[in-house]
């Protein structure tokens, strides 16, 4: 038999790469993910039913759980989602987040045109203003922006987001991935945590870090964003169940695993599942079909039948979500304000980078809930 490594990534799971503390999980907290759509995927309702709500903000409705079969729209929420508070169900736990055991609200804001209108986001914001109370929302998630350069508090947006902020929920916010583009709503409103990217080549060598291509700058208010940076690329991320790309990824994960004599029979009746050349299905070469395996694997940053590797602010704003609420699971009366100081005063900056692309630094998930910790066994807020 042929011995060789497979084509599949390798992803080392966000736990590790971050080095974290999880003992606290996010029991008792609401994340709210304000996003283009989401399913119900298996990470965040099983064993456990996590979705308290499905918000379509597009046409002012709201139901238990959205409507199967997915459609594309619904990818990007749900890999949001699940790196906010998904449990890895699907990889047996290897993929989980940092707050498996966090509750969701999944709020729809793309339309059926692909569109994600400013008048949506407000509507957004404007039900979880009117609902918090009644899910526990203690945190929003923003991986999604408005179209306007509008970055004072004029901007319907980030006015709703100083107005949820000021009701006592925490609100982040993806930077957005070009470092050429200027700071929009609701990444640019003052009261937001502001999330930028790190690039950690998917190791646990520290000095391996560098910066993301994310957006920054000074707002019109003079606010530095981003406020803090976290992992944004080299992330696992849920394949949409059910998909042509479900498909795919099983076919060549499938074929990637067998032995030559399997594949060359096996390879006629998978490869018309995925995306590889027709002229392959007949071909008899074992490292030719190998070869182009591992290539489209690679190519599509596979890393199994369930999971690919995904990058972008968008997944660097839930991690952070999902750091905050283990901090309120661990000291559920922080405010806003003791949040942000919190992730700020224990960051720590990139060397050899510009503060002004990475804000406070790098996010330190041990350093931040030890704060909590401590925070937790006092009373008044922080200070200092």
């Amino acid at each position: 038999m042929n011995v060789r490594p497979g084509g599949l990534r390798p992803s080392l799971p966000l736990a590790v790469r971050l080095h974290a503390d999880t003992r606290s999980q996010g029991r008792g907290v609401t994340i709210a993910m304000i996003d283009s759509d989401a399913v119900a995927h298996p990470d965040i309702c099983q064993p456990r039913e996590r979705v308290k709500a499905y918000v379509n903000a597009v046409n002012n409705s709201v139901t238990a759980l959205p409507v199967m079969p997915p459609v594309s729209r619904q990818w990007h929420g749900t890999m949001t989602a699940c790196t906010a508070a998904g449990n890895g169900f699907l990889s047996l736990g290897e993929f989980s987040s940092l707050a498996p055991e966090a509750d969701l609200i999944l709020i729809r804001t793309m339309d059926d045109r692909g569109r994600i209108p400013t008048s949506v986001i407000v509507r957004a914001l404007t039900w979880i203003l009117d609902h918090a109370e009644e899910y526990n929302i203690r945190v929003v998630n923003l991986s999604v922006y408005a179209d306007e350069l509008d970055q004072t508090t004029d901007h319907p947006v980030n006015r709703l987001v100083e107005a949820v902020v000021a009701a006592g929920i925490i609100v982040v916010a993806a930077a957005g991935n070009n470092p050429l583009a200027p700071i929009r709503p609701p990444a640019s409103s003052p009261s937001a945590i502001t999330v930028g990217g790190l690039d950690d080549h998917n190791s646990l060598d520290d000095s391996d870090n560098d910066l993301y291509h994310s957006t920054f700058g000074i707002t019109a208010l003079g606010v530095q964003k981003p406020d803090v940076i976290a992992p944004a690329i080299w992330l696992p991320a849920p394949i949409l169940p059910g998909t042509d790309v479900h498909t795919e990824a099983a076919a060549l994960c499938a074929l990637d695993a067998m032995t030559d004599d399997m594949l060359l029979t096996t390879a006629p009746r998978l490869l018309p599942s995925t995306k590889l050349p027709i002229a392959l299905r007949t071909s008899r070469n074992v490292d030719e079909l190998r070869t182009k395996i591992a290539e489209r694997l690679m190519s599509e940053s596979i890393v199994s039948p369930f999971y690919k590797m995904v990058d972008g602010t968008s997944f660097a704003a839930p991690i952070v979500a999902s750091i905050i609420a283990q901090m309120l699971e661990i000291a559920p009366d922080l405010s806003p304000a003791d949040v942000k100081h919190i992730l700020v005063s224990t960051a720590v900056r990139l060397p050899g980078h510009s503060p002004l692309r990475q804000g406070a630094g790098v996010v330190q998930q041990r350093l931040a809930l030890d704060m909590a910790r401590r925070r937790g066994g006092s009373s008044g807020r922080i200070t200092a």
